[in-house]
């Protein structure tokens, strides 16, 4: 490992909002928002015949000393541009502000930012004024290497997303942040080859602080200083997404103090919280504790003053031994729940619907409480250990005795399991608990009996700590479980309801619901089951920076594109396996394809169906992505 020591890369500037240069009012707001620089516009957003008052008014509001300690910027005009010479010009003379810098748009080579150099020295500008190069032409993104080489006043590279998006000819760029990842990457390496600073440009999505966050963070964790705003709504969210946490912090200054107590004794690695660092982790290290603020005015307003307040924590990996037990609340599922979920999720299942009919099936005093519902509510009651998720492993042996509305369900969580997860380079630490969930009604009969594994963070990484083999669950149903599920149900009454009857469906046999659902409602759902789940409530506990869509809900969804292709369908009684390919948001469009895999004969009538869904997020052009494959076993006539 290399001693040679890394050089310290540029403060963040988290936020950089643009105001027009010529709306006095708005300079006013943009001063008190929180960002880190405010650049104020001379070109796109001034009409031609107010360029010159526009100039006027960025003098005035510079005068006021409120401005004096503030990060300023002025986009001037480019420089093929009847303006620009006079813009230049006239920065040069601002004397008002201690942190000035120019913006120069549309830099296509190293020229332009070579001419702007020369042109504020010879109007006198202080060696202090330094220059931004906003690249937003595909010339300028091929040509970035050279552009920051061009040194002298050059500090910072900024990527324009809306001229180069038209440039390019792209469509619907702005919905997916990663259809920028080339050029990010292009703008990033460029200016850290040159010691420059990297700004991302603005997310135009007004009114949408979960897709905001999203792009943030890819910015951020690529490596971007900041991103531009265009509004003074997106400043909270760029400082909190760009801000370090205090844990970052604490941290970073561990592995200052480490790097240089080896350094006394002749090392040059060390380990840290469970992470071999050397001299290259210095940069990264000395950059957040220069930082400053280490997290932002959204934590420190969200902080509690009262000093002797006891913190309610949600427990990591290390809080949790094999052994532990958590309850919840009972829930009794009454009409008004069953409503909620069936407006959330749509589902059409014929005996949770139809008091009378359920009746005449299964004698039930009632509707059938939906077996989705049921494992919405039971899964929701065995979160306490695991709020802090990041994502299920799987679910196993989850079979579910069919009950009516009315019914009382209270869950017992157990720790059976636990061991570390191999981190990913880079990641943070984390570690697998096996959860025992065991689920019976208010006569302590059993409904739902399942193992699950979440995976959740923890405090430090210990990759030689001894642990359980979570895969020593059986990941199959016995036939004695699934028969013990399977009620003897008077079938033929469902018959009417139409559709494919067991003795029409033949395995192989595959559906391609046409009709797209879009989620919505998704905290309610997780809130209604009693998920406490920090990911799908709270943008902030999740680490794709917006609320995550919780996996039941999905499911729930594929329940009802099921009842779809199966009007007359009865229950449903298990899952065989149930696979999460890939993360859901608010909003999106699932489309959803039924395949028959088994067709089990009853004696008494009807039939075991072993099905699979496979459920796809429909992104429109960009096609489809899969999110999740559920296997499960269905009561038809």
């Amino acid at each position: 490992m290399s001693t040679t020591r890394a050089p310290v890369l540029p403060a963040a500037r988290r936020a950089c909002l643009a105001v027009p240069g010529h709306k006095a009012k708005m300079h006013d707001r943009a001063l008190s928002c929180g960002a880190d620089e405010i650049v104020l516009d001379l070109e796109d957003a001034v009409a031609p015949e107010a360029k010159s008052d526009a100039r006027n008014v960025i003098a005035a509001t510079l005068t006021d000393p409120a401005w004096a300690d503030t990060a300023v910027a002025v986009r001037v005009n480019a420089r093929d541009t009847p303006w620009h010479e006079d813009d230049l010009e006239w920065v040069a003379t601002l004397r008002t502000a201690a942190r000035l810098s120019v913006v120069v748009p549309k830099v296509r080579c190293a020229a332009d930012v070579t001419a702007v150099d020369d042109a504020l020295t010879r109007a006198g500008a202080s060696d202090r004024l330094a220059v931004q190069a906003l690249l937003e032409d595909p010339g300028a993104i091929a040509d970035a290497r050279s552009i920051a080489a061009a040194g002298g006043r050059l500090s910072t590279l900024i990527i324009g997303f809306a001229d180069l998006a038209t440039a390019l000819g792209r469509r619907g760029a702005q919905d997916d942040p990663a259809t920028w990842l080339p050029t990010q990457e292009t703008v990033l390496a460029a200016a850290r080859e040159h010691g420059l600073q990297a700004i991302d440009g603005p997310h135009l999505k007004l009114g949408d602080p979960s897709s905001l966050a999203e792009a943030a963070l890819r910015a951020r964790d690529l490596g971007l200083d900041g991103k531009w705003a265009i509004h003074p709504e997106q400043v909270p969210t760029l400082v909190r997404v760009f801000g370090f946490s205090p844990a970052e912090v604490a941290h970073a200054r561990a592995t200052l103090r480490a790097l240089d107590e080896a350094a006394a004794g002749g090392d040059a690695a060390v380990r840290v919280d469970g992470q071999m660092v050397d001299e290259a982790h210095r940069a990264q290290a000395l950059r957040v504790v220069s930082s400053g603020d280490a997290a932002g005015p959204t934590d420190s307003a969200a902080a509690p003053t009262d000093r002797t307040a006891v913190p309610v924590a949600l427990p990591y990996y290390e809080d949790l031994t094999v052994g532990d037990v958590f309850t919840a609340p009972g829930v009794t599922l009454d009409a008004g729940l069953a409503t909620l979920h069936r407006s959330i999720v749509g589902d059409r299942l014929a005996l949770a619907l139809d008091a009378p009919l359920a009746h005449e099936v299964a004698g039930l005093d009632g509707p059938l409480a939906h077996p989705m519902l049921v494992c919405d509510v039971a899964i929701g009651q065995s979160t306490a250990p695991s709020a802090r998720v990041l994502g299920n492993l799987f679910y196993r042996g989850l079979a579910a005795r069919p009950v009516a509305l009315g019914a009382t369900l209270r869950t017992r969580t157990e720790i059976v399991a636990k061991r570390r997860a191999k981190a990913a380079k880079g990641g943070a630490p984390r570690g697998l608990v096996v959860l025992r969930v065991t689920t019976t009604d208010e006569h302590g009969d059993p409904v739902v009996d399942f193992h699950r594994c979440p995976l959740l963070p923890a405090r430090e990484d210990r990759p030689d700590e001894p642990g359980d083999d979570v895969a020593a669950f059986p990941s199959e149903l016995g036939r004695d479980r699934l028969a013990a599920v399977t009620p003897a149900w008077a079938l033929d009454a469902l018959h009417p309801l139409g559709g494919p009857l067991a003795r029409d469906v033949r395995p192989g046999s595959t559906y391609a619901i046409e009709a797209r659902e879009t989620v919505t409602a998704a905290p309610e759902l997780a809130r209604v089951t009693l998920n406490q789940a920090l990911t799908h409530t709270d943008a902030g506990g999740s680490h794709h920076g917006r609320r995550l869509v919780y996996g039941g809900h999905v499911i729930g969804i594929a329940a009802a594109h099921v009842t779809r292709v199966f009007p007359a369908l009865a229950t449903i009684l298990a899952w065989r396996s149930c696979d999460h390919l890939g993360p859901t948001f608010e909003g999106d469009r699932l489309a959803t394809t039924v395949e028959v895999e088994g067709v089990a004969p009853l004696p008494a009538g009807g039939a075991l169906l072993d099905l699979r869904t496979r459920v796809a997020v429909d992104r429109g052009d960009a096609g489809l992505t899969p999110v999740l494959d559920w296997r499960l076993v269905a009561l038809l006539p």
